[in-house]
């Protein structure tokens, strides 16, 4: 089964995503799976089906991978984020302004505003979390999690969250500290002068020829001395070509002139 180019541009249509900077063998085998899951024929059949079940778009955003997060994720990460990015950044710029792109449900961004409380918890610390899917931008909002997700949380922050009636519940002095949006990285705006810019597990998506586009908008997002942090399986390729040095891994600089 071979997706053609009409069938691509309905998906894209439907699910509010340019599924051509997705490469092409990740996309056949993503959706050659998913088909098998829910017991259709072909791609006809799922475009039928999306019209009639609205669940459906969910269900297959989620076969895409744009949903999978956690609290903390690759935690040696965010050990480096704690101890050494953040203090560099909250002594360069005092305040800070955070973008967390691609943020799904929620988890990340809530797991940044976690670190900025504990650091400065006097701060007035905003982060903008967005995201293409409304959907999850609206189970977000709710910052409520299933009890079990507390186990993603390393111990020295679980009491910054609350537990009752099988629910993890984000308080408020973390979810006052987040805005979430909904933005398409492929066509919208980037938001500017941003200090912390947090796009982990979401480039590895996308086709070699959009990947220049989106750096290149990361880098005029971040003011000069911001940092741009990857996720574990991703690496920035000549970083100096868009204005970034590499930090540590998977955390890059801005640099010089946007």
């Amino acid at each position: 089964m071979a997706l053609t180019d009409w069938q691509i541009d309905q998906l894209s249509r439907w699910l509010g995503l340019d599924l051509r900077a997705y490469h092409p063998s990740q996309l056949q085998r993503l959706m050659t799976g998913f088909l098998q899951r829910c017991g259709l024929a072909d791609m006809d059949a799922l475009l039928a089906a999306l019209r009639r079940d609205a669940s459906l778009r969910q269900a297959l955003l989620d076969s895409l991978g744009i949903n999978v997060t956690q609290f903390f994720r690759d935690p040696t990460m965010w050990v480096s984020l704690e101890r050494e990015v953040l203090p560099d950044l909250l002594k360069r710029f005092k305040r800070l302004q955070v973008w967390s792109a691609g943020c799904s449900v929620g988890k990340e961004p809530y797991s940044l505003a976690a670190l900025l409380h504990r650091l400065d918890p006097k701060g007035n610390h905003a982060i903008l979390a967005t995201d293409i899917d409304e959907a999850a931008l609206r189970q977000a909002k709710r910052a409520e999690y299933p009890a079990s997700d507390l186990q993603e949380i390393p111990p020295t922050y679980r009491m910054l969250f609350v537990v009752s009636d099988g629910r993890l519940i984000v308080p408020e002095a973390l979810r006052k500290m987040v805005r979430f949006e909904r933005l398409n990285l492929l066509s919208d705006p980037y938001p500017t002068d941003i200090h912390l810019l947090v796009c982990r597990n979401l480039l590895i998506y996308f086709r070699s020829e959009v990947k220049p586009k989106i750096f290149y908008g990361f880098a005029r997002a971040l003011v000069d001395g911001g940092v741009l942090f990857l996720g574990a399986s991703e690496v920035l390729l000549s970083p100096s070509a868009y204005g970034f040095m590499p930090l540590q891994f998977g955390f890059y600089r801005r640099v010089g002139e946007r």
